[in-house]
């Protein structure tokens, strides 16, 4: 009986009352949940909510941390993916951060014993290094060294990589000397152009001592007659010339291309490892002849792929005074798999 006595304003005011609680209330729902127009946008690729993931640092720790080693957004299968798509496209160790070999090592920072990356780093290992070596003959040593610091992170000891390094610093040594070479023949030409534009200079000092040759004209004439003696004081300079030409250089060849053994896949397989030592000789045009097993451990196992490698390698042959000349060669190469 009391309604009927409220008018239509009490009714309006009780419905705007209502209306700011509802609304009052679906706000507060929004900022809990994190959903509503106020709450920062996700980051695409993940989920509202969702926590960012701290970046992964590099292994020295003291670099900036390259780019490719901040894909959080990437989980461990779709970098197991993006290396099985660089493998297809024979992108083994460049570019750098976008490699086989980067992402490989990028799954195993954050699942050391992930065996699909330890098998995909195994089998990419003579891949990458037969790229490696493409690069040194090339020439460029810088990304020779960072493509083996890059293979290192994952077997350092690996006898593959100290060829490696080897034959890079031999190339570098050859690379210094023919630039110390050029450097030299640069300056030789430099001053025989400075030498052929400026004849006019020692024109007048020439010129002066025409006044004593002419009195010394008579005792010329005197002596004229013995030709003989002349041609018998010029013979000696031929026998000096000739005995200057041992004094060349001597020393033993250098090794300047060493392959790496392939390994056995039977070896492989079984997990073997051994050593082979074999003996050569180093021809004067500094190819590899008359390869032979001097001993093995285990017997027979190695010695077919030691003795190909060593059939590929190239030196520079012995010198003696100045003249190539044979050398015998013994060595041992060793077969290693990388740790597990």
């Amino acid at each position: 009986m009391a309604n009927k006595h409220k008018g239509p304003g009490f009714w309006v005011a009780l419905g705007a009352v209502a209306a700011i609680a509802a609304f009052s209330a679906y706000f507060i729902l929004w900022r809990d949940t994190g959903t509503g127009p106020t709450s920062p946008k996700p980051e695409a690729g993940r989920p509202a909510g969702a926590a960012a993931t701290p970046a992964v640092a590099t292994a020295a720790g003291a670099a900036a941390v390259s780019e490719a080693s901040q894909r959080t957004d990437l989980t461990i299968a779709d970098l197991l993916h993006n290396a099985g798509s660089a493998v297809n496209e024979r992108r083994y160790i460049d570019p750098p951060d976008n490699s086989a070999v980067d992402f490989y090592l990028l799954v195993l920072g954050r699942d050391a014993n992930n065996a699909a990356a330890q098998e995909g780093l195994r089998e990419l290992f003579p891949l990458a290094a037969g790229e490696i070596e493409q690069k040194i003959n090339a020439g460029q040593l810088d990304e020779g060294r960072r493509a083996i610091d890059l293979l290192a992170k994952f077997d350092s000891n690996n006898y593959t990589l100290t060829i490696l390094r080897n034959k890079l610093d031999l190339k570098k040594r050859q690379m210094d000397r023919e630039q110390e070479k050029r450097d030299q023949e640069k300056a030789l030409a430099a001053n025989a152009t400075k030498n052929a534009t400026t004849p006019a200079t020692p024109a007048t000092p020439v010129a002066t001592p025409i006044a004593p040759a002419t009195t010394e004209a008579k005792p010329a004439v005197a002596e004229a007659t013995p030709k003989p003696a002349a041609t018998s004081t010029a013979a000696p300079t031929k026998p000096a010339a000739t005995a200057a030409a041992p004094s060349g250089e001597t020393r033993a060849a250098v090794a300047t291309s060493q392959s790496a053994p392939r390994y056995p896949p039977d070896a492989f397989r079984s997990r073997q490892e051994g050593w082979v030592e074999v003996a050569f000789t180093v021809a004067a045009d500094g190819s590899v002849k008359d390869g032979s097993v001097v001993n093995a451990n285990p017997p027979r196992l190695f010695n077919t792929a030691a003795l190909r490698a060593i059939a590929e390698w190239k030196f520079q042959p012995r010198l003696e005074n100045g003249q190539p000349a044979e050398q015998q060669v013994r060595t041992r190469i060793e077969f290693k798999l990388p740790d597990r």
